[in-house]
């Protein structure tokens, strides 16, 4: 009886320590207010109008530069794949992560601090990317996984970005100012052969198109087959549409975060 005795207080302790310790993993500190303040010494603007500049496929090893911005998207949705957008006060820039899952770390609102010493800064068919690096045949590697944490570094969060509201003659005049940003389109509408359609087909990424009420300007919309949101159906009526603009040999183009970000109610100009 006593064996039992001991033996049943021993369970106990057990059970209780256990209990104990899976409390203390349980409820993690809430570090999400905290900022290391690292100093930056550039601003994105900087970075991107370097991009921008150079010869379409080619990339350059940066400095001892540091530069900070807020995430703007993220791969929440599965629209945008192995990739981040951040932008500050002066403009945005991807950066291009082999991860995926990447909005547990760096969701939208994150601020992010990045160390572009030995990465690449790369012109990808006329947009601005940060890249791991490039091979001898053209194609580029993100930063590992087991290293995202030596190059990008956790800020706090939330933060907000509020985008712009601009027209389509607005982006198409001026799309080297909002390349690699969040923008808010008004007055547009998917055209004829986009509206009340599925996103993507679902067995390959698929262009939309996008128009203005006076459809001198088109833009495109290339949604991924693997985004939750490719079997929603494409809105029909008129109104906002917010996305992140992109360059495409010099063509703006719209990479949808989710379809909250799109807003046409109003009935069709056409």
């Amino acid at each position: 009886m006593k064996f039992l005795s001991l033996s049943g207080l021993l369970l106990a302790s057990i059970l209780l320590l256990n209990s104990c310790l899976k409390k203390q993993f349980d409820a993690p500190p809430d570090t999400s207010s905290l900022d290391p303040k690292l100093t930056v010494n550039c601003n994105i603007s900087s970075i991107s109008k370097m991009g921008l500049v150079m010869n379409s496929n080619k990339g350059r090893v940066m400095g001892d530069t540091i530069i900070s911005g807020i995430v703007v998207g993220d791969d929440r949705s599965g629209n945008i794949y192995k990739r981040i957008f951040i932008q500050d006060s002066t403009a945005g820039i991807q950066l291009i992560l082999d991860k995926t899952y990447l909005y547990s770390d760096y969701p939208v609102g994150r601020r992010v601090y990045v160390k572009l010493k030995g990465l690449m800064l790369m012109n990808y068919k006329g947009t601005p990317e940060i890249i791991f690096s490039m091979n001898a045949d053209g194609t580029t590697n993100g930063i590992p996984s087991s290293l995202l944490g030596t190059y990008i570094i956790k800020g706090n969060y939330p933060n907000t970005i509020t985008p712009p509201t601009i027209t389509m003659i607005d982006l198409f005049s001026g799309a080297s100012n909002y390349v690699n940003t969040l923008v808010t389109l008004k007055d547009v509408q998917f055209d004829n052969g986009s509206q009340g359609v599925v996103y993507s087909d679902p067995y390959g990424s698929t262009s939309r198109y996008i128009t203005s009420c006076n459809k001198l300007t088109k833009t495109s919309m290339y949604n991924s087959n693997y985004s939750n949101f490719q079997p929603a159906m494409t809105p029909t009526g008129n109104g906002t549409l917010t996305g992140i603009v992109t360059l495409y040999i010099g063509t703006p183009q719209i990479t949808l975060r989710d379809t909250i970000d799109v807003k046409m109610t109003n009935p069709r100009c056409n």
